[in-house]
C-alpha cells in the first residue's frame, strides 16, 4: 500500500467532492450525505477557530456516538486541534482528572450516556480551578437527539470565513497529532495516546483495504468513538471507503439486531463481547441480520470455538480477527480476506503493509524464532507519538530504535500468522474496556475496614473477564461485600466495579513478599465456586 501524506480535513473535503450526494453519516432515520459532512463541520470550524480554538489547542468530546459528535471532530481536526476523547463512562473525579492531566482548554460534551446527565456532573466538577481551561460548550440542546442539519447554516460560507478556514486547514500538517485516546496501564490512571492525522489515515486505508469495504456497504457503528477502534475502523473507514456509517448511541443488544435489520447494514464491528450478547440473546431469531457479510472483531481474545460459533450461527464468513492496540492506532495484524474460518479461529492474522512485527524473547532480548514464544513488537509509520506529558512511561513502551512493545505475548508460525497467547501485564480486559487493576486498588484502599487488597480477572462467559476484588480487612471488622461495589461504584466507572468481593485473611506470596498472582486466581476460582 503506498502511504498517504494528507490530513482527515483533506480526506473529507476530497470524499465530499468525490461523492457528494452518497449517504455518509446516519443516525436512525435521518441521513447525512458526505457533501453534508463537509460543509457543517466547515461551519463549525469557523465557529470554535472564532471561539479561540487553534492550531494544536486541546479540545476534549464526552459524547455518545452522534452526528454532532462526528461534526464536531471532524471541525476540530481541519483547524489542526487536538480532540481529547473521554470515555462515556467517567465520572466526577475522572472527568476532572482527564481535564487536568491534558491540559484540555475546551470541552464538548453531550447530554448524557444512559441514566447519567453530563450538565449535571460537570456541576460538580471544579472547572474553575483547572490551569488552562476554559469553556464547556453543549453538543446537544436535549435528550430528544436534536442533530444538528444542513438547513441550520448558511447556503454556503461567507468570503471572509472560506479564507479563514482556508488559513488555519493550510497550518495543519499530516504528522500533527490528531487525537489523544486514553488506555489504561499499570499506573492508577489513564495514559493520553497522541495519534497523528497520518498514522489515522493510514491505518484506516489499511483495514478498509484489506476488508474490501466500499461505497456499497453500510458500517453499523456501534463501538464508541472514544475508542481508537471505532475512531479508526469506524468513522476514518467510512471517510477512506466512501461506505455510509450507521451510528449508533452505544452497544445494546436489541438495538443493534433491529438497526441492521431495519437500515440493512453489511458492517458490524466490535469486541468479542459484543458479538457473543448478539449470538446468546434469546430474542436473536427474531430479526433478520441477513444484510451483515462481515466485519471485524478485535480488542480482546476470543476461544476458537466461540468465534467459529458466532461465525455459524451468525452468517459472518468475513469476520475478519484484527490484533492492536490504541498505541498502534491500533491495527497491527488483520486476516487475510479469504483465510478459512478455522486459520481465522486460532490467528490474529498478518501484519498489515508497510508496518513491522517482531517476537522478542522475554528472557534474553534476542529476536526469537518461528513458533517461539515472546514479547509483541511492532514498528512503522502505526505507532503513536508518545503518552501525552509521560515521557518515562513513553521511553518504557518506544525504544531507542523505534519499537513499540506491547506487553503481549505471541509468536509468529511459519505462514506469518501471529498468535496471541497472553498478556504480560495484569490487565483485566471486560467487555472490551481495558481495566487497571491499580485503578481500583487505589479506590478500595480508602476504605477505613481495608488493609489490603488486590484486583484480580478472572474468566467470564460473556464479558470475557470479570472484576474480583481480593480484600484483607482491617483486623476485627467484618468486611461487607455490597458497601465495597458501592463505594467503587461512587468514584469510578460502572464497568470498573467489582463483580465478586472476596475477603482474605493473607495472600500467597513467595520469598520476596510480593503477591503470587497466578496462585491467587486458583483460590479465587475455588471460592466462587463455592459461592455457586
Amino acid at each position: 500500500m503506498s502511504l498517504v501524506s494528507k490530513t482527515i480535513g483533506t480526506c473529507l473535503h476530497e470524499r465530499a467532492e468525490a461523492m457528494p450526494d452518497l449517504q455518509g453519516v446516519g443516525y436512525r432515520d435521518y441521513w447525512y450525505s458526505w457533501k453534508d459532512v463537509d460543509e457543517i463541520s466547515d461551519f463549525l470550524a469557523v465557529r470554535y477557530w472564532k471561539m479561540g480554538i487553534r492550531h494544536g489547542v486541546h479540545a476534549a468530546t464526552w459524547s455518545v456516538n452522534s452526528p454532532n459528535l462526528v461534526f464536531c471532530l471532524f471541525a476540530l481536526w481541519k483547524i489542526g486541534a487536538v480532540s481529547v476523547l473521554v470515555n462515556t463512562c467517567y465520572k466526577e473525579q475522572e472527568i476532572e482528572d482527564i481535564l487536568r492531566d491534558n491540559d484540555v482548554e475546551y470541552l464538548f460534551y453531550g447530554y448524557g450516556c444512559k441514566s447519567t446527565c453530563y450538565k449535571d456532573m460537570l456541576s460538580r466538577v471544579p472547572l474553575e480551578s483547572l490551569p488552562v481551561f476554559k469553556e464547556a460548550i453543549e453538543l446537544e440542546e436535549n435528550p430528544l437527539d436534536k442533530w444538528y442539519r444542513r438547513e441550520n447554516f448558511p447556503a454556503v460560507l461567507s468570503e471572509e470565513d472560506r479564507q479563514l478556514l482556508k488559513q488555519a486547514e493550510s497550518s495543519v500538517k499530516p504528522e500533527d497529532t490528531a487525537c489523544i485516546l486514553f488506555t489504561s496501564g499499570t499506573t492508577s490512571k489513564p495514559k493520553g495516546v497522541m495519534l497523528s492525522h497520518f498514522s489515522l489515515i493510514n491505518n484506516s486505508a489499511e483495514i478498509v483495504k484489506k476488508m474490501r469495504w466500499n461505497s456499497d456497504d453500510k458500517i453499523c457503528i456501534s463501538v464508541p468513538m472514544f475508542h481508537c477502534f471505532g475512531i479508526t475502523a469506524g468513522i476514518l473507514s467510512c471517510l477512506n471507503s466512501g461506505a455510509a456509517g450507521h451510528l449508533l448511541k452505544y452497544y445494546k443488544t436489541l438495538e443493534v439486531l433491529d438497526q441492521v435489520q431495519k437500515y440493512k447494514c453489511t458492517v458490524l464491528n466490535g469486541v468479542p463481547t459484543m458479538f457473543l450478547a448478539m449470538l446468546r440473546n434469546k430474542n436473536r431469531q427474531d430479526y433478520d441480520i441477513s444484510s451483515l457479510h462481515g466485519g471485524v472483531i478485535a480488542g480482546s481474545a476470543i476461544l476458537p470455538a466461540e468465534y467459529l460459533e458466532i461465525c455459524k450461527q451468525l452468517q459472518l464468513e468475513k469476520l475478519q480477527v484484527s490484533y492492536g492496540q490504541t498505541e498502534s492506532a491500533p491495527c497491527v495484524t488483520i486476516s487475510a480476506y479469504d483465510d478459512t474460518l478455522e486459520r481465522k479461529s486460532v490467528t490474529a492474522g498478518k501484519k498489515i503493509e508497510d508496518v513491522e512485527l517482531e517476537i522478542r524473547d522475554i528472557v534474553t532480548g534476542e529476536w526469537a524464532e518461528t513458533g517461539q514464544a515472546g514479547e509483541i513488537l511492532t514498528r512503522g509509520y502505526h505507532v503513536m507519538q508518545g503518552y501525552y506529558n509521560r515521557p518515562e512511561e513513553t521511553e518504557k513502551t518506544i525504544d531507542s530504535e523505534g519499537w513499540l512493545h506491547t506487553g503481549d505475548i505471541g509468536y509468529l508460525d511459519e505462514d506469518g500468522y501471529l498468535h496471541v497467547t497472553g498478556r504480560m501485564k495484569e490487565m483485566i480486559i471486560r467487555g472490551g474496556e481495558n481495566i487497571s487493576p491499580a485503578e481500583i486498588e487505589n479506590c478500595i484502599i480508602e476504605m477505613p475496614e481495608v488493609e489490603e487488597v488486590k484486583v484480580v480477572g478472572i474468566p467470564a462467559e460473556v464479558l470475557q473477564e470479570e472484576i474480583v476484588a481480593c480484600i484483607i480487612p482491617k483486623e476485627g471488622v467484618v468486611l461487607d461485600s455490597e458497601k465495597v461495589t458501592a463505594y467503587v461504584k461512587s468514584r469510578l466507572s460502572d464497568y470498573k466495579v467489582p463483580k465478586y468481593v472476596l475477603t482474605f485473611q493473607s495472600f500467597p506470596i513467595n520469598a520476596s513478599g510480593k503477591i503470587l498472582v497466578k496462585d491467587l486466581k486458583v483460590q479465587v476460582g475455588e471460592m466462587i465456586k463455592l459461592k455457586h
